[in-house]
């Protein structure tokens, strides 16, 4: 993930974030805005990343046919145990 100097996301694995390209920024499953990407974390919490591609650049708004959207989800577990990671 790419942040930029004003701390928004630009770009998610290398995918730039345009028109067509929207995320969801999730803490323990539930939606937060990315101004809160600063927030300090507790052991255990969960944060996701959401990726959507609307084909030609429709809003979130459209009505349309659900195999028309598609999404890549990342999850980063924080925990402070370095051994759950083996």
């Amino acid at each position: 993930m790419t942040i930029s100097f004003n701390g928004q996301i630009t770009s998610v694995s290398g995918i730039p974030i345009v028109d067509g390209v929207h995320y969801n920024l999730l803490l323990n499953g539930r939606q937060i805005p990315s101004t809160l990407l600063n927030a300090p974390l507790q052991r255990g919490d969960t944060v996701a990343l959401e990726l959507f591609f609307r084909p030609g650049g429709r809003s979130q708004g459209d009505t349309g046919s659900d195999e028309e959207l598609q999404y890549v989800e990342e999850r980063n577990y924080i925990n402070e145990d370095q051994e759950d990671y083996s």
